[in-house]
Order: C-alpha cells, then structure tokens, then sequence
C-alpha cells in the first residue's frame, strides 16, 4: 500500500505564518512527506527520511524513561510545553483522546509529551497536566542537554519568542505528531489540528498493516 495524502514539509513550513507556537525542523533537510491522517500505511514502512532517534528522559514521577521502554508499543510523540497558549492544548488534546478512542488496542499506543520549556514543567506540572488529559499521557522531561538531543534526533526547534501579555515566556517550536513505530522508527506525521476521531482511524490502519519484512524486535508484543 501507499500513501495517499501527502506534501513536502519545505511547502508546508514556507507557507505557515510565524507564530510562537510553530517552529522548523532542525537538521539540513526536512522529512519529504507527512500522514495527513487519510493515509493508508507503507507496510510498516518507516518514513524514508533520517528523523527519529533515542532519547533518554524524566518522568513526571521523578522516573527515567527512554526510548526503549517504548519498544513493542506504538508512540504519538509531540514536542511542547504545559503553559503553551497556541497548539499545543489542542495538540495535545487531540492525541490523547485518539488513543482513549482505540478500544481494545489502547494499551499498544503510548501518547508522549517531551517539553520544550523545562523551566515551568516541573514534575509538579506534568503531573497536573496528566490529571487533566489522563492517565495515558506520558510527559517527560530532563536537562536542557537531554532535551536537545531529543529534539536534534526529532529535528524539532525550540526557540524563545518573547512573552505573553502575562509575562509569560513564549517559545517557537516544531508542533506534529509523530508516529513512533514498536522498532522506533518513525512512520507518518500528522498536523495537530486533526481531531481525534482521524487520527484514531489512521493510526488504527497502522496497527491492522501487516509488518514488512522480518518481525522487528518487540513487535511480537503488539500481536492482538
């Protein structure tokens, strides 16, 4: 199977309006398509881009998460921060009530939060933020070295853009979701406005695809 619906990321950047909650991708090239949520899966098939990458974070319960801890599960990965007044709520919203709306397969799909705004997302606020989008959310966090690389793997800027009319530091970030694979591969990236119904349905045709090629490690695990 292919793709349906896709478009350059280049256009996609080049056409969005500066605002504090959009950013770019890091690195000398961006990934050449995004899942529009319309797509049907490669096979399995990670995007053909070098993007993704290990990482190794905190917890809002003071434990250390990596990457690894995902494998054999499906991740929806956005970069943002709890006081974000653009995207990121709805980003967020969106991603975490797709996954309470998988049923059955809820449990093979981990939605992730890595801040860009270490400084106010303390655990105690990552914490409130889980209380209130749910207990699947997994919000993480770490020191401004760890966090960078995070974001280098991902290629996902994270820029200071002045204050809110509250004093409120604002930042310019990278805002799509990013659909992490049981290998870690990523395999499609889909626009935070798309409401948790799609998004719901398009990861589904994910976990229904038959894997490509030899069983990745871990996948054995997302067998229904």
């Amino acid at each position: 199977m292919r793709l349906r619906a896709v478009l350059p990321l280049l256009a996609l950047f080049a056409a969005a309006p500066a605002a504090a909650h959009e950013g770019h991708p890091e690195g000398p090239a961006a990934p050449a398509a995004i899942g529009l949520g319309v797509a049907e899966p490669v096979d399995g098939a990670a995007l053909p881009v070098d993007i993704g990458g290990p990482f190794a974070l905190t917890d809002a319960h003071g434990r250390r998460v990596t990457d690894a801890d995902f494998r054999g599960r499906y991740m929806l990965l956005f970069f943002g921060y709890a006081t974000c007044p653009g995207i990121c709520p709805l980003g967020l919203e969106n991603m975490t009530a797709a996954v309470g709306l998988l049923g059955a397969e809820r449990a093979r799909v981990a939605p992730v939060l890595i801040t860009v705004d270490p400084a106010r997302d303390t655990p105690e606020a990552l914490r409130a933020l889980s209380a209130r989008l749910g207990p699947d959310l997994v919000a993480l966090t770490g020191t401004p070295q760890e966090l960078a690389a995070a974001r280098r793997a991902y290629r996902v800027a994270a820029t200071p853009a002045g204050h809110d009319w509250q004093g409120r530091a604002l930042f310019h970030h990278g805002t799509f979701i990013y659909l992490v694979g049981p290998d870690g591969r990523v395999l499609s990236l889909f626009p935070p406005v798309l409401d948790a119904a799609a998004l719901a349905a398009a990861v589904r045709r994910y976990l229904q695809a038959p894997a490509a090629g030899p069983e990745a490690p871990g996948q054995e695990a997302n067998r229904p």
